[in-house]
């Protein structure tokens, strides 16, 4: 459990470094939150093959169990770029009156969501009268929600629990919580934690597709220095894209190395990720669904305006392709 604990705990990752043809012009430091999740692998790689240091960076990570911790700890002025969910990046938007702009799809999929469950639990009629957990007003709130509806189980009757993502192992295994609805690695983890205990009750295909999104405040992207930056990071970090999506060895050396995470932990979710660091059609269509499931349990405030939520200027300098128009406000 030590060792859990330790994957979860708030911590700093500095990764410093300039070219050669860099040595005579000081990198431009940049803070980025984000957590110990795979979904983070195009991050670990450019970092790892040195890409943010040929972009000019000096990039320190500061890890959360959550994105909807760390936006906590953003809105208090704190950190350049973050990385969080789909539904926590919304509210947030809303939250803090527009200001707030999401800069890129960093990894979306569905299989990487899990329900997990004790072994009494096998089909979603068991959790009525029982109490699941999840972190609250995270992507898993919407899971749980979208997966209780769509199997005819009345939300009523469901206790959720709001449990940060490093205590929901242990809950489980101790009994404490039936069920909890999470993305991976919590799921892997708790399941070499318990294995006698626990199992999978589902993932979110069919339900939702979670998302971890890139961030960032306006004034600093309307700024010359914050534009530039940002577009450099997104540049590099598609690098990394490319190196994580073939490059599995490379990925759970790392998440080991860091993270402390198994090599079966890791390749789970390395499985089921998509990367398409871009602002594309299928991310409109999500998050119009999102936006509508949201504003129907008043979750979400009002209609998302992708005009106002997104920053799309860095992506269209790498490549126009790569930020598509978006709907109306949906």
């Amino acid at each position: 459990m030590a060792k859990l604990a330790s994957l979860f705990t708030c911590g700093f990752l500095t990764l410093t470094a300039g070219t050669a043809a860099q040595a005579q012009q000081t990198p431009f430091k940049l803070t980025v939150f984000n957590g110990p999740s795979v979904n983070n692998d195009s991050l670990w790689m450019a970092s790892e093959k040195g890409f943010y240091r040929d972009e000019g960076l000096d990039v320190t990570y500061r890890l959360f169990p959550s994105g909807t911790t760390a936006l906590q700890a953003f809105q208090t002025g704190q950190g350049d770029i973050v990385l969080t969910g789909d539904l926590p990046s919304v509210q947030y938007f809303f939250r803090v009156k527009g200001d707030y702009r999401t800069i890129a799809v960093v990894e979306r999929d569905s299989k990487g969501y899990v329900g997990v469950a004790q072994n009494a639990i096998t089909k979603p009629q068991d959790l009525i009268g029982k109490t699941v957990a999840t972190r609250v007003g995270s992507t898993g709130s919407w899971f749980i929600s979208e997966y209780l509806r769509k199997n005819g189980v009345d939300p009523s009757k469901v206790t959720v629990k709001n449990l940060d993502t490093q205590v929901l192992p242990a809950a489980l295994c101790g009994g404490d919580i039936a069920a909890f609805f999470i993305w991976q690695p919590i799921g892997s983890r708790t399941l070499e934690i318990c294995p006698d205990k626990a199992h999978y009750l589902t993932d979110a295909s069919g339900y939702i597709q979670g998302y971890l999104v890139a961030g960032a405040r306006p004034e600093w992207l309307s700024s010359p220095q914050g534009k530039d930056i940002a577009t450099r990071w997104l540049r590099a970090t598609i690098k990394g894209r490319d190196v994580a999506e073939k490059d599995f060895a490379a990925v759970a050396a790392y998440a080991k190395a860091k993270l402390d995470l198994s090599e079966k932990a890791t390749r789970d979710q390395w499985d089921t990720n998509i990367r398409p660091l871009a602002l594309d059609k299928v991310y409109y269509d999500d998050f119009c669904s999102l936006s509508r499931w949201g504003q129907g349990e008043k979750v979400i405030e009002q209609k998302i305006d992708f005009g106002q939520l997104t920053w799309p200027d860095g992506l269209k300098a790498i490549d126009t392709k790569l930020a598509e128009a978006p709907p109306p406000p949906c």
